[in-house]
This record gives C-alpha cells, sequence and structure tokens, in this order.
C-alpha cells in the first residue's frame, strides 16, 4: 500500500512536459557535471531539476510546498550535496 501511494505521488509530482523535459535535461547535465568534476555544473543542474517543480506549481498541475520549514530543508540538502560534491571533485582533480 505504501509503495503504491508513494509512487503515486511521485508520478503526480513529474507530470507535465516541461518538468519531464526540465528533469531530463537536468539529470544529463547532472551526470556530465560529475563527469567532468564541475560542481558549478553540478549545482546549476541540480536547480534546473527543481525549477520543473516550482514550474509546475505555478501552472497548477502539482502544487508545490512553499513552506519555510521545508524550503530550509531543501536549500540545506542542496547545499550539503554541492559542498560534498565540491570538496570531492577537488580532491580528484588534485590527486
Amino acid at each position: 500500500m505504501m509503495i503504491n501511494s508513494t509512487l503515486r505521488h511521485f508520478l503526480e509530482f513529474h507530470k507535465g512536459t516541461v518538468n519531464i523535459a526540465a528533469h531530463a535535461i537536468g539529470f544529463l547535465g547532472l551526470f556530465y557535471g560529475i563527469y567532468k568534476f564541475d560542481w558549478v555544473l553540478f549545482a546549476v543542474f541540480l536547480a534546473i531539476l527543481e525549477i520543473g517543480h516550482v514550474y509546475n506549481h505555478f501552472t497548477g498541475i502539482k502544487p508545490y510546498d512553499f513552506r519555510p520549514k521545508v524550503l530550509f530543508w531543501r536549500v540545506a540538502i542542496f547545499a550539503v550535496v554541492v559542498a560534498l560534491f565540491y570538496f570531492v571533485s577537488r580532491y580528484f582533480l588534485n590527486a
């Protein structure tokens, strides 16, 4: 039951042509940024992934949670992931 509701929520949250295109471009860019160890590209394309969700919110496809606590954790997790990637990339580029 929980898997079905989680899958349904995931599919609803990722509807829309623009959101799907943003995710396709975002994931390609993420993988390219990882391949090149470029943390700036990684951060930009991670933001593009979230922009697809925000677009869906403003077009009425699926509401995006703009509560301050939720936004704080999304930004905090985003910053931690980018910082970790930055330090890992610096380590491998200097090795």
